[in-house]
């Protein structure tokens, strides 16, 4: 196996417990029993980004967290709006809940965007050994504020299609971590010297 092989697998890992870990917070929130899983993991230049971000529904719900720290960048999930409004209805439904306003729905989408991308990101950090802080949390209906920092500084961009499993309910959302190249390279450097432990 190369080093590249070996270091997306420990990435792998590392995303698929803070799944597993995000999947166990919304299991309490809603008292329903929540899969995530990531069937897909890539690391794009901005090129891609950029396509992946033309190349988009144009309708489409996201929740944006910025960090800092050694990994320093934002990171976003993303639905269509189809899948949003479908998931944010059926976590409702598992939580009892009927006839809800507009602003428990966005309230409920922000605690899932919250719960995952906190769940994946301290998971990498706390697995790695890199220190995460958290900036406050906003939603919005494009890619712009993750190509804006794209635009500002030198970026990677990690991404991973997530599965959300919800009793009969399936949706499929989509985590970009875009990160500023020296927090990219100090990713980089954790997980080889991880790999070489």
């Amino acid at each position: 196996m190369s080093s590249l092989e070996a270091r997306m697998d420990l990435l792998s890992e590392c995303i698929n417990i803070g799944l597993g870990r995000a999947a166990e917070s919304l299991n309490r929130m809603c008292g329903s029993h929540v899969v995530l899983s990531a069937p897909e993991i890539r690391v794009l230049n901005r090129p891609c980004l950029l396509a992946a971000a033309s190349n988009r529904a144009a309708v489409f719900d996201g929740v944006f967290l910025p960090f800092a720290g050694a990994m320093r960048g934002l990171t976003s999930l993303a639905f269509a709006r189809a899948d949003a409004l479908a998931l944010v209805d059926a976590l409702i439904e598992a939580m009892g809940m009927t006839e809800v306003s507009e602003q428990m729905r966005l309230d409920t989408l922000r605690e899932v965007g919250n719960v995952v991308l906190v769940g994946v990101l301290g998971t990498m950090g706390s697995m790695l050994g890199l220190h995460v802080e958290y900036q406050p949390l906003f939603t919005g209906n494009d890619l712009s504020p993750l190509l804006a920092v794209a635009d500002a500084c030198r970026t990677v961009t990690l991404y991973v299609r997530a599965r959300f499993s919800l009793e009969r309910f399936q949706a499929t959302g989509e985590i970009l971590v875009v990160l500023a190249e020296e927090g990219f390279a100090a990713l980089t450097a954790a997980l080889e010297a991880k790999i070489l432990a």
